[in-house]
Parts: structure tokens; C-alpha cells; sequence
């Protein structure tokens, strides 16, 4: 039994060897004839370039370049480079055979012009034109006809063949451009001229001819057809041999590893192998010029070792079954669940970079400039349609799809902003009814700014409403305080000119006439202060502004107001810079300023309190600073202290206009300066800059 497995095992070996050796020497032994192809192939390439009319047009196009480059012409140079900078597919022609040619320039006299030769040692003639693999003579006469003479080349009879039909074609009335000129204003077209009285000779070199063939894109890399099709032959020959003798008694059955490849590895070896060999069979055609050795015998060995193995390795799929070779076989199905879970991700992380994309547009704030959105968005789309534009035909029908799913994307996309749109003219629809407690809860995306603008429109109503109810409030409670302050002298004064009139006491007529001159009185400057805060308020006042020493004014005041102070039993501390402070004032306007507000210190001011007085300069600024304590509990707003007829004594039973804080604060802001009032427990505070 043992010799029996050791003879089949030998005879397996065999078989296979016999399968990658002998069509391996079969294709080696038809390298001959591939060469021989392969050199007709070179051949006929190089054939079609040299009588190809494009090759041919060329030396015409060059005699225009040369004539109308000639140094001792009458023509401007520049305006002869600027034309041909715009004939750019002539002068890359001109350009691409300009270092493989050798050419002299000839005048009717036959002296001449312009010569040129090309990595050779040899100056064209006439006389050695035959000397080259390619010569040939144009001739430009008077009138510019032209005539042409293939002097030498392997193609000469087909090449004067196509000459006459490039001849008969070739329009010399193209060589010119479009120029403004500004003299003028108007538009001439530059023309080159047409070659007259001169011979061109052109001549190549078997090398430098063959150099250009090869640049102009023919580099000789062939392979022939048959040679393809004898490959693909034997591969599947290969192939099915080795699907074939494992049915055969005597093949050795046996459970091998190396044929236990998965699928995926065997047709990547496979395939990379076949890719190689195709793209390198011109190479192994010339290599050895029709003369196989060792290294062709190793190339073919390895290919259809490696295309015996491949098949062998499928071949399970016979001998285990569909379902069981897929599974044991195939990464794909044995992987699945992790393919499958890797493809879920990858399909959520597209997902949410389409999201991202689609909300990136509907987060556009439309307050800013959006250049560098609008760009990042198209050049987005330029890379995907120049991906698609790459995919040739299948490119076609992903651009087909690409349209439709943005057809749909911006159709979702818009019916979600009209959408937003509708919310958001709710909202201001809203507003405009008086309802401006309305909530935006939904997102806007797009119209999010709009939504903090509506927002703010909210706040500034209710706060333009708060002010208008508060100016109502304000002018109610001016009307009843004018009313009541106008009221009780006028009351008073009613009231002792009836008891006048019945008094026959002439002491009390005294005391009654002494009331009601101090009535009218208080009533007459209760009226002057109401004038005065009207014309303030209305900006009807002329200042006479002045350096004023704001120090000096201030104690002027308060020394005239001595016997008040003294009266309401306060002690003043007041603080005065060294350095003498001055601005730019009406001295009168500022005297009744320190005037009411140490008035309003009197009158308020807790008994045996202090009061403290600072004047300082701070900034360029002239600044007043006032504390003292209140007799009465602080319980008033602040902003409305200063308000006409608003005074701290809500119950009004002081004496006072409630006209002097007012007065106050008209005649600073009438002066550019600011005044504020500030309250902490029963401490009242006064600052006035200047």
C-alpha cells in the first residue's frame, strides 16, 4: 500500500510538471515569430508617422517660421513672436521636430540664409541629401508656390503622394492674429508673410527620424495579436488540466494546505500575475530579439504554475460542495458578521457626513459673507462630478444617479426651509397682533438669526410699551401734582383775601396781607421754576458758556446758603482739589445747579448729620460728589426722583416745587454734562460731571 501512495504521489508530480513545463516550452518555442511581429508592428508605426500628413504639414510650417524669423527682414520681430505664441499648435509641432532636424535656408541666389544642424557631424546639401534617412528640398518661388522634391527615404513615393494632398490643402492665409490698435481704436489682423525666392532642405538621420517616431508617442512596445491569444490559450489549457487529472486513478489525493487558499487571496495572486504578464509581454517579445533563454523559461514556469495552482485551488468548490467551499473557502462568507457590522458603520458614518453636509448648507448665516461657503460648496461638487467624469460610461450613469439623489436632497431641503419659513411668519404675525409674549421653540436652522432678531423686536417693544406706560403714569401723576402744588398757595391766598376783606383788626390785616405775599411769592417762583424745566426740557435755552473755576462757584453758593445750613443744624465736610479746577460753563445755569441740589441737602438732610461735599478733576472731567444721610425713609425710584413734580416726600407735606432735581438734571445735560442719583439704605448720593 505504502509504494503503491509513493508511485502516485510520484506520478502527481509528474503530471503537473508535464502541465506547466511543456506548454512553457511551446510558447518559448514561438518567440521568433513574435519578434518578427513585433518588429512589423515598430514598423508600421513608424511608417504611419513619416507619410502621416500632420508630419509632413510640419516642414510646411516650418518654412513659415524660419522665413518670417530671418533677422534681416522689414518686419517687427515682436509682432512676429506674438503671432506665433498664438499659433500654438503649429510652433509645438515646430518645437517637437526642431531638435531631431537638420536644415539650410537658401535665396534665389542660392547664398545662405539660416542653417541648423541637428546631433550630427554632417552639414545638409543638395549634394549629400541621399546620405540621410529622410531629405527632402521645398522651394518657395516669387509668388510663393511652393514645390516640393523627397530627395531620399524609405517612403518617398507615398510621401510626395500625401505632400500634394497636404499641398492642395495647406491655407497660408491662417498665420495671423487679432491686435487693437490705439491710435486708431480699431481692430487689424497681423498676418506672417508667405516664403518667396527661397529653398528649404530638410534632412534626418536614421537616429534622430527614429528618436522623433519614438517621441511623437510610437515607442515600439508591441505586442502582436497572436502572441496575446497564444497566451490566453494555454492559460486555459493549464486551467482545465488541472480540473481535469485530479480525476484520474492514479493522482495522489491528498488533503494539501497550499490548496486550502481562501478565494479572495487566490484571485488577487492570480490576477496580479496575469496584470504583470500583460503589461510586460512587448518586453518579453524583444528581450532576447526571437532568442529564448533561462530567464523566459522561469517567467513562463511561474505563470502557469501560478495559473495551475489558482484552478486547482477552485476546483474545491467540485469536490467540497457550493455551501461548504464558501464557508471554509471564502473570507467573505466566513467574515461576514464582521464585514457586516464594519459595513453598518461605514454606512452610519456616510450617513451622518451626508447629515452634516446637508445641515453644514442650512446652517448658512446669512448676516455674514458666505464666498468662502458658496466655495466650499462648489468645489464639493467639482470633486464628485470630476470623480464621476473619470469613470467613463459608468461615470455616466453615477452622474445620472448623483442628479437624482440631489434632485430629491434640495427638494427635502426646501420644503423644510418653506417649512421654517411658515414658523417664522406665524410668529411675526403674532407680534403684529400685540402678542408679544410668542415663543419660537422650534429650530430654525437657516432662519435662526431672524429667530434672535424677533427676539430682540420682542424686547424692545415690551420695553417701548413699559415706557409708554410709564410716561402715562408719569404725566397722570404730574397733572395731580402741578395741580395739588399750584393749589394749596392758590388755596391759601383765596382763603386771607375773604378773611382780608371781613378783618377790621389792623394787626391781623398785617398778618394776613404778610401770608398772602408769601403765598404769592412761593406761587410766583413755583411758576418760574415750571417755565424755567419747560424751556430746559425743550432745548429753548441759551447757554453763555464760560471758564468757570467750579470750586470758587460752588463755595460762592454755599456761603450764601450759610443761614440755612445753620438753621438745619448740618455739619458740611467738604473736600476741594489743590490744583484749580475749570470748565467750559454757563456760570448762571451752574449756580442754580449747586443751588437746588444743596437746597434739597437742607431740606431732606437728617438734623446733626454730616454732608459730605467733593469736588475733584478726574479724567479732564470736573466732578461733584454729595452725601448725607435722609431724614426720611428712601423708598423712591431713583430714575424718577428726577422727574418733574416728582419729589421724596410722597405725601408732599414739605414745602417745594419737586422742580429742583429736575432743574438739575436739564441744566447739566444741557451742558454736556451727566448727572446721577444714587441711593444705599438711608444714604442719599449725588454726582454731577462736567
Amino acid at each position: 500500500m505504502g509504494t503503491k501512495l509513493r508511485n502516485s504521489r510520484k506520478l502527481t508530480v509528474i503530471l503537473i510538471m508535464m502541465s506547466i513545463v511543456i506548454p512553457t516550452f511551446f510558447m518559448m518555442n514561438q518567440y521568433w515569430n513574435w519578434y518578427v511581429s513585433a518588429e512589423a508592428e515598430v514598423e508600421n508605426a513608424g511608417h504611419a508617422v513619416v507619410v502621416s500628413e500632420d508630419f509632413l504639414r510640419t516642414f510646411l510650417d516650418a518654412g513659415y517660421i524660419l522665413y518670417n524669423l530671418e533677422n534681416d527682414g522689414d518686419k517687427d520681430q515682436e509682432e512676429v513672436k506674438e503671432v506665433l505664441r498664438a499659433e500654438q499648435g503649429k510652433m509645438a509641432a515646430y518645437e517637437r521636430i526642431y531638435p531631431f532636424l537638420d536644415y539650410r535656408v537658401k535665396d534665389k541666389n542660392g547664398k545662405d540664409v539660416a542653417k541648423s544642424t541637428a546631433d550630427s557631424d554632417k552639414t545638409v546639401t543638395e549634394s549629400n541629401l541621399s546620405s540621410f534617412a529622410l531629405g527632402m528640398v521645398i522651394t518657395y518661388d516669387e509668388y510663393g508656390e511652393i514645390d516640393v522634391q523627397i530627395k531620399e527615404g524609405k517612403y518617398k513615393s507615398e510621401q510626395s503622394v500625401a505632400f500634394r494632398e497636404v499641398i492642395s490643402e495647406y491655407d497660408d492665409t491662417d498665420w495671423g492674429i487679432e491686435s487693437y490698435v490705439e491710435d486708431t481704436g480699431e481692430w487689424e489682423t497681423i498676418e506672417l508673410e508667405k516664403p518667396k525666392n527661397r529653398t528649404y532642405l530638410y534632412a534626418m538621420t536614421e537616429e534622430n527620424l527614429q528618436a522623433y517616431i519614438d517621441d511623437y508617442g510610437y515607442t515600439g512596445y508591441y505586442a502582436s495579436q497572436s502572441m496575446t491569444n497564444l497566451v490566453i490559450i494555454m492559460v486555459m489549457v493549464v486551467a482545465v488540466l488541472a480540473w481535469l487529472l485530479p480525476a484520474l486513478p492514479v493522482w495522489y489525493h491528498a488533503d494539501l494546505r497550499i490548496l486550502k487558499a481562501p478565494l479572495e487571496v487566490t484571485a488577487l495572486i492570480y490576477f496580479v500575475v496575469i496584470q504583470i504578464l500583460g503589461e510586460n509581454l512587448w518586453w518579453i517579445a524583444q528581450r532576447s530579439m526571437g532568442s529564448p533563454d533561462i530567464f523566459d523559461f522561469l517567467i513562463w514556469s511561474i505563470v502557469f504554475a501560478v495559473t495551475f495552482w489558482a484552478a486547482a485551488c477552485v476546483r474545491q468548490v467540485y469536490t467540497l460542495g457550493v455551501r461548504t467551499y464558501l464557508r471554509e473557502r471564502t473570507w467573505c462568507v466566513r467574515y461576514w458578521k464582521y464585514i457586516h457590522r464594519a459595513w453598518v458603520l461605514i454606512v452610519e458614518k456616510v450617513r451622518r457626513w451626508l447629515h452634516h453636509c446637508y445641515h453644514f448648507i442650512d446652517r448658512i448665516d446669512l448676516r455674514e459673507k458666505n464666498n468662502r461657503t458658496i466655495f466650499k460648496i462648489v468645489a464639493v461638487n467639482f470633486v464628485v462630478l470630476a470623480f464621476l467624469c473619470t469613470l467613463w460610461v459608468g461615470g455616466i450613469f453615477l452622474l445620472v444617479v448623483y442628479s437624482v439623489v440631489l434632485f430629491f436632497l434640495f427638494q427635502k431641503y426646501f420644503h423644510e426651509l418653506q417649512d421654517k419659513y411658515r414658523i417664522l411668519l406665524k410668529a411675526t404675525g403674532e407680534i403684529a397682533k400685540g402678542n408679544l409674549d410668542v415663543e419660537i421653540t422650534e429650530d430654525l436652522g437657516i432662519f435662526s438669526p431672524f429667530k434672535q432678531e424677533i427676539q430682540k423686536i420682542q424686547t424692545g417693544f415690551k420695553k417701548a410699551v413699559d415706557e409708554e406706560v410709564k410716561s402715562q403714569r408719569m404725566k397722570t401723576e404730574l397733572i395731580t401734582n402741578v395741580s395739588h402744588d399750584l393749589k394749596t398757595p392758590l388755596t391759601a391766598i383765596i382763603t386771607y383775601v375773604n378773611l382780608l376783606k371781613d378783618e377790621k383788626d389792623e394787626e391781623k390785616r398785617k398778618d394776613y396781607v404778610a401770608v398772602l405775599e408769601r403765598k404769592s411769592l412761593r406761587l410766583k417762583v413755583l411758576i418760574e421754576d415750571l417755565f424755567e424745566v419747560s424751556k430746559a426740557s425743550s432745548k429753548n435755552v441759551t447757554l453763555n458758556l464760560v471758564d468757570v473755576d467750579v470750586v470758587n462757584l460752588f463755595k460762592q453758593v454755599k456761603l450764601e446758603m450759610e443761614d440755612k445750613i445753620a438753621g438745619a443744624d448740618l455739619d458740611f465736610r467738604c473736600v476741594y482739589p489743590q490744583e484749580k479746577v475749570t470748565a467750559l460753563l454757563d456760570s448762571q445755569k451752574t449756580y442754580r445747579v449747586f443751588e437746588n441740589l444743596l437746597v434739597n441737602i437742607v431740606k431732606y438732610a437728617m438734623p446733626h448729620t454730616r454732608v459730605y461735599i467733593e469736588i475733584a478733576k478726574e479724567e479732564g472731567e470736573a466732578v461733584v460728589r454729595m452725601k448725607n444721610v435722609s431724614a426720611a425713609e428712601l423708598d423712591f425710584n431713583t430714575e424718577e426722583i428726577t422727574e418733574r413734580f416728582v419729589r421724596g416726600d410722597a405725601s408732599r407735606n414739605t414745602e417745594g416745587s419737586g422742580l429742583g432735581l429736575a432743574i438739575v438734571k436739564s441744566f447739566v445735560e444741557l451742558q454736556k454734562g451727566k448727572f446721577r442719583i444714587e441711593t444705599e439704605a438711608d444714604l442719599f448720593k449725588v454726582e454731577v460731571r462736567f
